[in-house]
């Protein structure tokens, strides 16, 4: 087994369980069965740790939506982005979970998020302006504002999977409706 994930893993679920802060690197050895020391060779500090998670976590939600975002503008791209609060937490929930967790207490996990979105406002901005919506920054900080919150109470289930597809169709029967 690779000790190196072993290290990354035992780290996620404990961040997950604890949040950052009371996670320390000696419970993470244990739970990953290695010592201290292997931890600060692979990875220098508790913080660089936390960061290889984050990276990771956003570069596998950046192929993930790519891959269900390809080729899609206009319309096609605001009804599908709809879903991906849901498409991401399914992907990897315990990153989500974690990231939920400690989103609010730490900047490097917020600078990936805001690193991540960005491209999303862009093209939302865009699709927007075709589709001739008043004000379509606005518009895409509103969709992306309910896509925020939506993806932390997945991440947190606070809802159950019936309304969190009834409220997915709801917005997305709302924008077809504008057309």
């Amino acid at each position: 087994m690779n000790k190196k994930k072993d290290i990354l893993d035992a780290a996620l679920k404990l961040f997950t369980e604890n949040g950052e802060r009371a996670t320390s690197t000696k419970s993470i050895a244990s739970e990953a069965e290695t010592s201290e020391a292997l931890i600060f060779r692979h990875f220098g500090t508790k913080e660089k740790l936390l960061e290889e998670i984050i990276k990771h976590g956003y570069q596998d939600a950046a192929k993930i939506i790519s891959n269900y975002l390809n080729d899609e503008n206009g319309l096609q791209y605001i009804l599908k982005i709809v879903e991906v609060p849901r498409i991401l937490v399914d992907s990897h929930p315990d990153f989500w979970k974690m990231q939920h967790k400690i989103i609010a207490l730490n900047s490097l996990s917020q600078k990936y998020h805001d690193i991540f979105m960005k491209p999303c406002y862009e093209k939302l901005t865009v699709a927007f302006s075709k589709l001739q919506y008043e004000n379509p920054t606005l518009e895409a900080e509103l969709l992306l504002i309910y896509i925020d919150g939506m993806w932390k109470h997945f991440a947190s289930q606070q809802l159950d999977s019936k309304t969190e597809s009834a409220l997915t169709k709801l917005l997305q029967q709302k924008y077809e409706n504008f057309n």
